[in-house]
């Protein structure tokens, strides 16, 4: 019995000694400070629209990282760089409401708070989509006299 116990014990003595070197090594080790704001290269941008789900264009390319909230009227671009200008093309799905392009500048951007002890980079806009211009018909132009040199009537 008195072996069993003595195993126990140096079971125990194991187990505490490795749990502190893992501690040890943990301690040791440092933490990375969180970014300061001027080191974070990306943000979000919030379109509130007037139209629903318009489809969006960054500098002449689909943007995937993008959400529709509020109905549809609010897009939100995730993941988007600050360090440079972007041209955003917003495309109304209806026929009666024209597109519009907007850019963002490396100016635009704020620093807003998200949450408690939380900052993000960000730019609000509100888009409002124009009315589209009507649609004419092609106007029909004149017959004009062919140019054809006249054939001579028989006799």
């Amino acid at each position: 019995m008195r072996t069993f116990g003595t195993f126990v014990g140096s079971m125990a003595l194991a187990v505490m000694l490795s749990a502190g070197a893992i501690a040890g090594e943990k301690a040791d080790t440092a933490v990375p400070a969180s970014p300061t704001p001027d080191q974070v290269s990306i943000g979000e941008v919030r379109l509130n629209l007037s139209s629903d789900y318009a489809k969006l264009l960054v500098d002449g390319d689909t943007w995937e990282e993008s959400e529709f909230l509020n109905k549809g009227m609010l897009l939100i671009i995730h993941s988007f760089s600050r360090t440079s200008e972007h041209t955003l093309h917003l495309t109304p799905i209806y026929s009666d409401l024209a597109p519009v392009e907007l850019v963002v500048k490396a100016d635009d951007w704020k620093l807003v708070t998200v949450g408690k002890n939380e900052k993000m980079w960000r730019v609000e806009r509100k888009v409002t989509f124009p009315k589209a211009a009507p649609k004419t018909a092609p106007k029909a132009e004149p017959s004009q006299p062919s140019t054809a040199p006249a054939t001579p009537k028989g006799n």
